[in-house]
C-alpha cells in the first residue's frame, strides 16, 4: 500500500493549451524525459488554442497556457489576464489547482537556444531566431524550423540538462532587466523581449518531481 501511495503521488498532469506544434511537440518531449514508469508518470494533455480556451476546461490538476508575444501586444496581454484570473479563481476553488501563463517574448524559438546558448539582445522581427536555430541543431540552411519532422530533429537533441541549463538562462535574463523596465500586467512582472514566464512553469513541473 505504501508503495502504491508513492507511485501515485509522483503522478503528475497537466492541462496546457498551445499555441502551436512547437509547443505540443516540446511537452510530450518533456514528459518522456521526466516519466520513468512506473515509478513517476509526467503528462501533459495538450490543446492547440489561445489561453481563452483554458475557460472550457475545468480539471482537477494544474493548468498552463504556452503563448507567445509575437508584436501582438493586446492579445499578450489579454492571455496573461486570462490566465491570472483563472489562477484566481482556480485557488479559491476546493482542489487550491493553479494556472500558468507560461508565455515566450517574442516567441518560441527564443526559447529553443537557451538549452544550447545564451541569447540575451533584444530582437526586432519574428523571425530573427531562426537562423541561430539552424546553427545550434545542425539543421540545413533552409529547413522549416516549424515543420514536423524538423521539430523532432530539435527535440531529439534536448537532454533533461538542456531544460535546466534554459531555466537557468531564462532566470539570468531577467535578473538582469533594470526594475524599471518592469510593466505590471494584470499583475503579472513582465519585460519587453527577451523575456518569458515560461520557465517559471517548467522549473515547477521538474521541481514537483524532483527533478531540480
Amino acid at each position: 500500500w505504501a508503495r502504491e501511495m508513492c507511485i501515485r503521488d509522483r503522478r503528475r498532469t497537466y492541462l496546457c493549451i498551445c499555441e502551436g506544434q512547437q509547443e505540443t511537440m516540446y511537452l510530450a518531449h518533456i514528459a518522456r524525459l521526466l516519466t520513468h514508469f512506473p515509478e513517476r508518470v509526467v503528462k501533459f494533455n495538450t490543446t492547440i488554442g489561445s489561453p481563452s480556451e483554458l475557460k472550457k476546461h475545468y480539471e482537477e490538476y494544474d493548468s498552463a497556457a504556452l503563448f507567445d508575444q509575437d508584436g501582438c501586444q493586446n492579445a499578450f496581454e489579454e492571455g496573461i489576464r486570462v490566465c491570472q484570473a483563472l489562477d484566481r479563481s482556480g485557488q479559491r476553488s476546493r482542489s487550491k489547482k493553479h494556472v500558468y501563463h507560461a508565455y515566450s517574448n517574442v516567441n518560441f524559438d527564443l526559447w529553443l537556444i537557451l538549452h544550447k546558448e545564451d541569447f540575451t539582445r533584444p530582437v526586432a522581427s519574428n523571425d530573427a531566431y531562426v537562423p541561430d536555430v539552424r546553427r545550434i541543431y545542425r539543421l540545413g540552411r533552409e529547413a522549416d524550423i516549424k515543420e514536423i519532422n524538423v521539430i523532432d530533429r530539435i527535440l531529439h537533441q534536448i537532454t533533461l540538462d538542456d531544460v535546466r541549463s534554459a531555466i537557468h538562462r531564462a532566470d539570468a535574463i531577467r535578473s538582469a532587466k533594470p526594475s524599471s523596465d518592469a510593466k505590471n500586467i494584470h499583475g503579472a512582472t513582465c519585460y519587453g523581449n527577451p523575456d518569458f514566464s515560461l520557465h517559471t512553469f517548467l522549473r515547477t513541473v521538474l521541481m514537483e518531481v524532483g527533478e531540480i
